[in-house]
């Protein structure tokens, strides 16, 4: 449940926040920061906050509007001069407990299309020594671009120009290189952003010199990030504020865990941003594949199987669904029997990460909606649920929960159409969306047709009897016996 705020007779009887209201240190910045959505501001600057309020560090950060799209988050963050709170929920020992953190360590907000003269004076300082980003899956991908435009409209291109401007300006001296932390949920993504940086400068013909030095002087590294932010409900906002007594338009709630793995065998990170040394959860690696396999398979590819099915079963957030007998059910079964055998390295440590997920989606005070996990849906289900089936079927076994995903995703049935269905697929019309969904996958053509008809079957059942109906029967005998929990252990009392 979530704590009781106490009541307010009006959010605009409230404090304004900003730097007349709250006494902030100045800091140097030395984080820049692409995009300002909530898990950022929840995990990125928290963490900051957290090792500047350690002593550990003393980081300001520039958040950059990456986009020229309107931004209701970034107005608020000017307004309110770079503050907001972070709202952590957690359970310790069966009582709920939430956590408050004012963030000051964000110390300017610019954009990169409307300030470029701003812009360019925070990346070309001195001070500067990190960029961190998150621009979803889709942002980190190559995209014919203009380097020379102000700025490029992509956001490789954006950093391939910031970087050989910084380049430029600082005459080629290695210190003024930057250490990159990409939070995009994409495999090696730090690889991938160097990889993409070095193909702009390529394309566009740059100096050589330039290319040697984004290799020698800049390092790249792969991150897994993992907590879950989905924001403060809109009908909860005036409630929250209330109990902050500030009117924070830019307040971020998400859950107490965290864990932030990043590759560093150089030890740059730990020399730029020592967050492990205050942070419980930030870890510096030498191999962030183990970490992100297991995360992306069992939580981000439970989220996506959970909003494909429970959407169109009636369910609108995570905790909501998990507490459903029938989709919870679901949910333990597909975690047991199909993801977590596909995890490779220790079956006792993923069994214990699959149990400790199950409780944090069974938090309610988290309200995570199934229609914002279910943005880019098609995506996502390749990236994080088609290895597991594939797999499965490789390994001589099969996944029919994980292609019911699929086929709940391709025929979302009645109102609760969602992000990503595909309205009216039928017949051999699921065939060809199938194969157009894991065309370049690698699967192959005997494994693209067998999931062809397994959704295809699937597909079938859910149009005659309705997602929960088929859904059932899917599931056997299942809801007569008392649910199991992941690696067999039985699920907490009042736990789904």
């Amino acid at each position: 449940m979530t704590v009781p705020v106490p009541a307010h007779p009006s959010v605009q009887a409230l404090a304004t926040l900003d730097r007349a209201t709250v006494e902030r240190r100045p800091r140097p910045v030395r984080v820049l920061q692409y995009g300002a959505g909530g898990f950022l501001r929840a995990f990125v600057d928290w963490a900051i906050q957290r090792a500047n309020d350690a002593g550990v560090t003393d980081a300001g950060v520039a958040v950059v509007k990456a986009t020229p799209r309107p931004d209701t988050v970034t107005a608020a963050l000017r307004r309110q001069d770079g503050l907001f709170h972070v709202l952590l929920d957690g359970v310790d020992d069966g009582v709920p407990v939430r956590e408050t953190t004012l963030v000051d360590c964000v110390q300017q907000v610019v954009s990169a299309h409307d300030e470029l003269e701003r812009y360019r004076a925070l990346y070309l300082s001195p001070d500067l020594r990190v960029v961190v980003s998150n621009t979803t899956e889709a942002g980190l991908v190559w995209a014919d671009d203009d380097l020379a435009a102000r700025p490029p409209a992509s956001f490789p291109a954006k950093v391939a120009a910031m970087l050989h401007d910084r380049w430029r300006h600082h005459g080629g001296d290695p210190a003024a290189g930057l250490v990159l932390l990409p939070c995009e949920l994409v495999e090696a993504n730090g690889a991938t952003l160097r990889e993409l940086v070095l193909r702009h400068a390529a394309a566009a013909g740059l100096d050589p010199a330039f290319a040697a030095w984004v290799e020698e002087a800049c390092s790249f590294h792969d991150t897994l990030v993992d907590r879950i932010v989905p924001g403060v409900p809109a009908a909860e906002r005036a409630r929250v504020q209330a109990g902050l007594g500030f009117r924070d338009e830019a307040v971020v709630a998400g859950e107490r865990y965290l864990r932030w793995a990043i590759t560093d065998p150089g030890g740059r990170v730990a020399a730029a941003l020592p967050l492990h040394r205050a942070v419980p959860g930030v870890e510096l690696v030498d191999d962030v594949r183990p970490v992100r396999e297991t995360k992306v398979r069992v939580l981000n590819g439970a989220h996506t199987a959970l909003s494909a099915v429970g959407l169109p079963a009636g369910a609108t957030t995570v905790d909501e669904a998990c507490a459903d007998p029938l989709l919870g059910r679901y949910l333990r079964r597909l975690l047991a029997d199909e993801v977590v055998p596909t995890v490779p390295g220790d079956r006792a440590a993923a069994q214990a990460f699959a149990a400790a997920t199950l409780e944090r989606f069974a938090n309610p005070a988290l309200h995570h909606r199934l229609a914002d996990i279910a943005l880019h849906a098609s995506a996502k289900w390749r990236a994080r649920s088609l290895p597991v089936w594939a797999d499965r079927v490789r390994a001589g076994g099969d996944a029919p929960l994980t292609a019911f995903g699929l086929a709940a995703l391709l025929t979302a049935d009645g109102p609760a159409q969602h992000a990503g269905a595909v309205d009216g697929v039928v017949d051999g019309a699921v065939a060809d969306a199938v194969a157009g969904l894991v065309r370049d996958a690698g699967l192959g053509a005997d494994l693209t047709e067998r999931l062809a008809r397994e959704v295809a079957d699937a597909a079938g059942a859910i149009r005659a009897h309705g997602v929960r109906g088929a859904l059932a029967a899917l599931l056997g005998d299942a809801g007569a016996a008392p649910a199991r929990g992941v690696g067999g252990a039985p699920p907490q009392a009042g736990r789904p």
